[in-house]
Protein backbone atom coordinates (compact mmCIF):
# COMPACT_ATOMS: atom_id res chain seq x y z
CA UNK A 1 0.00 0.00 0.00
CA UNK A 2 1.10 3.56 -0.72
CA UNK A 3 0.66 5.80 2.34
CA UNK A 4 3.53 8.32 2.10
CA UNK A 5 4.43 10.19 -1.10
CA UNK A 6 7.39 12.57 -1.38
CA UNK A 7 7.66 15.39 -3.92
CA UNK A 8 11.04 17.20 -3.81
CA UNK A 9 10.66 20.72 -5.22
CA UNK A 10 13.07 21.03 -8.14
CA UNK A 11 11.40 23.34 -10.66
CA UNK A 12 8.01 24.78 -11.56
CA UNK A 13 6.93 21.43 -13.00
CA UNK A 14 7.36 20.01 -9.49
CA UNK A 15 4.38 22.01 -8.22
CA UNK A 16 2.29 21.55 -11.36
CA UNK A 17 2.33 18.15 -13.08
CA UNK A 18 4.32 16.32 -10.42
CA UNK A 19 2.52 17.50 -7.29
CA UNK A 20 -0.87 17.17 -8.99
CA UNK A 21 -0.04 13.57 -9.90
CA UNK A 22 1.03 12.90 -6.31
CA UNK A 23 -2.24 14.32 -4.97
CA UNK A 24 -4.28 12.19 -7.42
CA UNK A 25 -2.46 9.07 -6.22
CA UNK A 26 -2.90 10.12 -2.59
CA UNK A 27 -6.66 10.46 -3.05
CA UNK A 28 -6.76 6.98 -4.59
CA UNK A 29 -4.63 5.28 -1.95
CA UNK A 30 -5.45 7.35 1.13
CA UNK A 31 -1.88 8.64 1.28
CA UNK A 32 -0.13 11.69 2.74
CA UNK A 33 1.90 13.95 0.41
CA UNK A 34 5.03 15.77 1.57
CA UNK A 35 6.44 18.51 -0.66
CA UNK A 36 10.11 19.06 0.22
CA UNK A 37 11.63 22.53 -0.19
CA UNK A 38 15.39 22.49 0.32
CA UNK A 39 17.37 25.46 1.59
CA UNK A 40 20.37 25.09 -0.69
CA UNK A 41 23.22 26.93 1.02
CA UNK A 42 26.67 26.23 -0.47
CA UNK A 43 29.31 25.42 2.10
CA UNK A 44 31.77 28.31 2.60
CA UNK A 45 34.76 27.79 0.36
CA UNK A 46 38.21 29.27 0.94
CA UNK A 47 39.67 31.39 -1.82
CA UNK A 48 43.13 32.76 -2.65
CA UNK A 49 42.37 35.55 -0.18
CA UNK A 50 41.46 33.20 2.68
CA UNK A 51 38.18 31.88 4.07
CA UNK A 52 34.82 33.40 3.14
CA UNK A 53 33.95 36.24 5.51
CA UNK A 54 31.32 35.24 8.07
CA UNK A 55 29.05 38.21 7.35
CA UNK A 56 29.01 37.35 3.63
CA UNK A 57 28.15 33.71 4.32
CA UNK A 58 25.51 34.72 6.87
CA UNK A 59 23.90 36.98 4.27
CA UNK A 60 23.84 34.16 1.67
CA UNK A 61 22.35 31.82 4.27
CA UNK A 62 19.62 34.31 5.21
CA UNK A 63 18.76 34.96 1.55
CA UNK A 64 18.49 31.22 0.84
CA UNK A 65 16.23 30.77 3.88
CA UNK A 66 14.04 33.65 2.74
CA UNK A 67 13.65 32.20 -0.76
CA UNK A 68 12.80 28.77 0.62
CA UNK A 69 10.33 30.28 3.08
CA UNK A 70 8.55 32.23 0.34
CA UNK A 71 8.37 29.15 -1.86
CA UNK A 72 7.03 27.03 1.00
CA UNK A 73 4.32 29.58 1.83
CA UNK A 74 3.28 29.76 -1.82
CA UNK A 75 3.04 25.96 -1.93
CA UNK A 76 1.00 25.86 1.28
CA UNK A 77 -1.48 28.31 -0.23
CA UNK A 78 -1.62 26.31 -3.45
CA UNK A 79 -2.44 23.05 -1.71
CA UNK A 80 -4.54 24.43 1.14
CA UNK A 81 -7.71 22.94 -0.35
CA UNK A 82 -6.22 19.80 -1.92
CA UNK A 83 -8.31 16.63 -1.82
CA UNK A 84 -5.53 14.81 0.05
CA UNK A 85 -3.40 15.94 3.01
CA UNK A 86 -0.35 17.87 1.76
CA UNK A 87 2.52 18.88 4.05
CA UNK A 88 5.19 21.34 2.94
CA UNK A 89 8.57 20.67 4.57
CA UNK A 90 11.60 22.94 4.63
CA UNK A 91 14.99 21.27 5.11
CA UNK A 92 18.53 22.61 4.94
CA UNK A 93 21.32 21.28 2.73
CA UNK A 94 24.50 22.87 4.06
CA UNK A 95 27.05 20.07 4.12
CA UNK A 96 25.29 17.96 1.47
CA UNK A 97 23.74 18.53 -1.96
CA UNK A 98 19.95 19.03 -2.28
CA UNK A 99 19.55 15.61 -3.90
CA UNK A 100 21.18 14.01 -0.83
CA UNK A 101 18.58 15.68 1.37
CA UNK A 102 15.81 14.43 -0.92
CA UNK A 103 17.24 10.90 -0.73
CA UNK A 104 17.19 10.94 3.07
CA UNK A 105 13.54 12.01 3.10
CA UNK A 106 12.67 9.45 0.40
CA UNK A 107 13.68 6.61 2.72
CA UNK A 108 10.62 7.42 4.84
CA UNK A 109 8.18 7.46 1.93
CA UNK A 110 6.63 4.69 -0.16
CA UNK A 111 7.09 6.62 -3.39
CA UNK A 112 9.00 9.67 -4.63
CA UNK A 113 7.55 11.62 -7.56
CA UNK A 114 9.90 13.64 -9.78
CA UNK A 115 9.62 15.63 -13.03
CA UNK A 116 10.93 14.26 -16.30
CA UNK A 117 14.39 15.33 -17.39
CA UNK A 118 14.65 18.27 -19.82
CA UNK A 119 17.04 17.69 -22.70
CA UNK A 120 19.36 20.58 -21.84
CA UNK A 121 19.98 23.44 -19.45
CA UNK A 122 20.78 23.69 -15.74
CA UNK A 123 17.45 22.09 -14.79
CA UNK A 124 18.37 19.00 -16.80
CA UNK A 125 21.36 18.25 -14.57
CA UNK A 126 19.42 19.11 -11.42
CA UNK A 127 16.59 16.71 -12.28
CA UNK A 128 19.05 13.99 -13.31
CA UNK A 129 21.03 14.31 -10.06
CA UNK A 130 17.87 14.05 -7.95
CA UNK A 131 16.63 11.09 -9.95
CA UNK A 132 19.97 9.28 -9.83
CA UNK A 133 20.54 9.72 -6.10
CA UNK A 134 16.98 8.98 -4.97
CA UNK A 135 16.65 5.93 -7.22
CA UNK A 136 20.04 4.42 -6.39
CA UNK A 137 20.32 5.27 -2.72
CA UNK A 138 16.88 5.58 -1.11
CA UNK A 139 15.77 1.95 -1.55
CA UNK A 140 12.41 3.26 -2.78
CA UNK A 141 10.76 3.52 -6.21
CA UNK A 142 10.62 6.76 -8.19
CA UNK A 143 7.70 7.84 -10.37
CA UNK A 144 8.75 10.23 -13.14
CA UNK A 145 5.95 12.40 -14.52
CA UNK A 146 6.42 14.09 -17.93
CA UNK A 147 5.28 17.67 -18.44
CA UNK A 148 1.66 18.00 -19.54
CA UNK A 149 1.10 14.24 -19.42
CA UNK A 150 -2.52 13.30 -20.18
CA UNK A 151 -2.22 9.83 -18.66
CA UNK A 152 -4.69 8.85 -15.97
CA UNK A 153 -3.46 8.25 -12.43
CA UNK A 154 -4.03 5.75 -10.94
CA UNK A 155 -3.37 3.96 -14.25
CA UNK A 156 -6.00 1.90 -16.06
CA UNK A 157 -3.47 0.19 -18.33
CA UNK A 158 0.13 -0.52 -17.38
CA UNK A 159 3.08 -1.71 -19.46
CA UNK A 160 5.83 -3.61 -17.65
CA UNK A 161 9.26 -3.57 -19.31
CA UNK A 162 10.49 -7.03 -18.41
CA UNK A 163 14.03 -8.36 -18.29
CA UNK A 164 15.19 -11.11 -15.90
CA UNK A 165 17.23 -8.65 -13.79
CA UNK A 166 17.20 -7.59 -10.16
CA UNK A 167 16.14 -4.05 -11.16
CA UNK A 168 13.14 -5.20 -13.20
CA UNK A 169 12.12 -7.66 -10.48
CA UNK A 170 12.22 -4.89 -7.88
CA UNK A 171 10.19 -2.62 -10.17
CA UNK A 172 7.46 -5.24 -10.56
CA UNK A 173 7.30 -5.70 -6.79
CA UNK A 174 7.18 -1.96 -6.07
CA UNK A 175 4.53 -1.43 -8.74
CA UNK A 176 2.19 -4.08 -7.33
CA UNK A 177 -0.41 -1.58 -5.99
CA UNK A 178 -0.71 -0.10 -9.49
CA UNK A 179 -0.73 -3.49 -11.21
CA UNK A 180 -3.49 -4.83 -8.97
CA UNK A 181 -5.59 -1.72 -9.55
CA UNK A 182 -5.16 -1.66 -13.34
CA UNK A 183 -7.77 -3.02 -15.74
CA UNK A 184 -5.00 -4.63 -17.81
CA UNK A 185 -1.24 -5.13 -17.66
CA UNK A 186 1.06 -5.95 -20.58
CA UNK A 187 4.41 -7.57 -19.80
CA UNK A 188 6.61 -6.56 -22.74
CA UNK A 189 9.91 -8.27 -23.57
CA UNK A 190 12.02 -6.60 -26.25
CA UNK A 191 14.34 -8.85 -28.30
CA UNK A 192 14.18 -11.68 -25.75
CA UNK A 193 17.05 -14.14 -25.52
CA UNK A 194 15.76 -17.65 -25.02
CA UNK A 195 17.78 -19.84 -22.69
CA UNK A 196 18.24 -20.99 -19.12
CA UNK A 197 20.37 -17.98 -18.14
CA UNK A 198 18.23 -15.47 -20.09
CA UNK A 199 14.44 -15.19 -20.51
CA UNK A 200 13.81 -18.94 -20.26
CA UNK A 201 11.99 -21.11 -22.77
CA UNK A 202 8.93 -18.82 -22.93
CA UNK A 203 10.03 -15.20 -22.44
CA UNK A 204 7.81 -13.36 -19.95
CA UNK A 205 5.75 -16.41 -19.05
CA UNK A 206 7.18 -16.94 -15.57
CA UNK A 207 6.74 -13.36 -14.39
CA UNK A 208 3.25 -13.28 -15.91
CA UNK A 209 2.34 -16.43 -13.98
CA UNK A 210 3.65 -14.85 -10.81
CA UNK A 211 1.57 -11.71 -11.39
CA UNK A 212 -1.55 -13.71 -12.27
CA UNK A 213 -1.28 -15.55 -8.95
CA UNK A 214 -1.46 -12.17 -7.26
CA UNK A 215 -4.64 -11.38 -9.16
CA UNK A 216 -3.14 -9.15 -11.87
CA UNK A 217 -4.88 -9.21 -15.28
CA UNK A 218 -1.80 -9.78 -17.40
CA UNK A 219 -0.79 -10.51 -20.99
CA UNK A 220 2.71 -11.18 -22.39
CA UNK A 221 3.96 -9.39 -25.51
CA UNK A 222 7.25 -10.21 -27.25
CA UNK A 223 8.39 -7.29 -29.39
CA UNK A 224 11.36 -6.95 -31.76
CA UNK A 225 13.24 -3.68 -31.55
CA UNK A 226 13.59 -3.46 -35.36
CA UNK A 227 16.96 -1.67 -34.96
CA UNK A 228 15.43 0.92 -32.64
CA UNK A 229 16.33 1.29 -28.97
CA UNK A 230 14.54 -0.73 -26.29
CA UNK A 231 13.15 2.51 -24.85
CA UNK A 232 11.70 3.50 -28.24
CA UNK A 233 10.10 0.07 -28.66
CA UNK A 234 8.55 0.20 -25.19
CA UNK A 235 7.17 3.71 -25.61
CA UNK A 236 5.89 2.91 -29.10
CA UNK A 237 3.97 -0.06 -27.72
CA UNK A 238 2.66 2.04 -24.84
CA UNK A 239 1.28 4.56 -27.35
CA UNK A 240 -0.33 1.79 -29.41
CA UNK A 241 -2.27 0.38 -26.47
CA UNK A 242 -3.00 3.69 -24.74
CA UNK A 243 -1.06 2.85 -21.57
CA UNK A 244 -1.13 5.23 -18.61
CA UNK A 245 2.10 4.03 -16.94
CA UNK A 246 5.31 2.20 -17.74
CA UNK A 247 7.12 0.12 -15.11
CA UNK A 248 10.87 -0.42 -15.57
CA UNK A 249 14.05 -1.28 -13.74
CA UNK A 250 16.46 1.65 -13.57
CA UNK A 251 20.23 1.77 -14.05
CA UNK A 252 21.03 -1.79 -14.97
CA UNK A 253 24.43 -0.45 -16.09
CA UNK A 254 26.91 1.80 -14.30
CA UNK A 255 26.39 5.56 -14.25
CA UNK A 256 29.56 6.02 -16.34
CA UNK A 257 28.28 3.71 -19.07
CA UNK A 258 24.88 5.46 -19.02
CA UNK A 259 26.60 8.85 -19.34
CA UNK A 260 29.00 7.85 -22.12
CA UNK A 261 26.90 5.44 -24.17
CA UNK A 262 23.40 6.42 -23.10
CA UNK A 263 20.94 3.85 -21.90
CA UNK A 264 17.31 2.84 -21.58
CA UNK A 265 16.94 4.57 -18.21
CA UNK A 266 18.15 7.94 -19.47
CA UNK A 267 16.11 7.73 -22.68
CA UNK A 268 12.93 6.93 -20.74
CA UNK A 269 13.69 9.74 -18.29
CA UNK A 270 13.91 12.22 -21.17
CA UNK A 271 11.47 10.87 -23.75
CA UNK A 272 8.56 9.15 -22.00
CA UNK A 273 5.12 10.60 -22.72
CA UNK A 274 3.52 8.79 -19.76
CA UNK A 275 4.59 8.40 -16.12
CA UNK A 276 7.33 5.82 -15.59
CA UNK A 277 7.79 3.94 -12.33
CA UNK A 278 11.48 3.12 -11.86
CA UNK A 279 13.09 0.90 -9.23
CA UNK A 280 16.71 -0.12 -8.72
Amino acid sequence: MIKDILVPWINTQSERDVADAAVSLAVWSGAHVAVLVTVDVPAPMPSDWGAMAYDIYAKLHAEAHARAGERAEALRRRFANAEAPVEVRVAEAVSVFPQNTATMHARYADLTVLPAMPRDGVESMLVHDHFHDVLRHSGRPVLVVPADSKAQLPPRRVVVAWKPTAQATRAVSDAMPFLLGAASVDVVVVDPKIGESAHGGEPGASIATHLARHGVKVEVVSRPSMNFSAAYSLLDFAREVGADMLVAGGYGHSRLREAVLGGTTRELLQSAHIPVLFAH
